[in-house]
């Protein structure tokens, strides 16, 4: 007498609802949002903008956003600017403080702290580096520090004698 109960609708319309809503969830787009994108080879100390980037589409969440701003590290053409690439040349200078050219050590970055040691009076005096480049690993970079005004005249004739020593914070 099995074949004259009732079939379960009930099941088969729970079926029918669940399967359109699994596919749905399975198969919608992900929703995308724009990164940008280095087009050249981006150098520590260059400004991150349109001049040297390109958004592309890339799903949400796979890469943190990012505020515009100075490069910290050598981001080759063709890689995403990563947020940990990137620091605000307003938050790491002081506001009134003065850039000196001066020799930083190759490996330091943007918004890093120095101490800058005048060889001729064994005075040091604080700063931020703004910028810093070198083609060769094994040599000073040519590069910028940001010094307090008060002893921005010392200090850059101090850099113009080749009589600075640059020390770079690690922590």
């Amino acid at each position: 007498m099995l074949w004259l109960q009732t079939p379960p609708w009930g099941r088969w319309l729970i079926a029918a609802g669940i399967a359109p809503l699994a596919l749905w969830v399975e198969l919608r787009p992900e929703p995308m949002v724009d990164h940008p994108f280095a087009i050249i080879e981006i150098l520590p100390g260059d400004e991150i903008g349109a001049s040297n980037t390109e958004t592309r589409a890339i799903p949400r969440g796979l890469l943190d956003a990012i505020d515009p701003g100075v490069s910290t590290a050598v981001i080759p053409a063709g890689d995403p600017v990563l947020a940990s690439d990137v620091v605000d040349r307003q938050n790491h200078i002081p506001s009134g403080w003065w850039i000196v050219a001066a020799d930083v050590p190759a490996d330091s970055n943007p918004g890093d702290r120095v101490r800058l040691v005048l060889l001729a009076t064994g005075e040091v005096v604080e700063g931020v580096v703004t910028s810093a480049f070198s083609d060769d690993p094994f040599s000073a970079a040519s590069g910028a520090v940001a010094v307090e005004p008060a002893r921005a005249g010392e200090v850059a004739m101090a850099a113009a004698d080749g009589q600075v020593a640059v020390l770079v914070s690690t922590g």
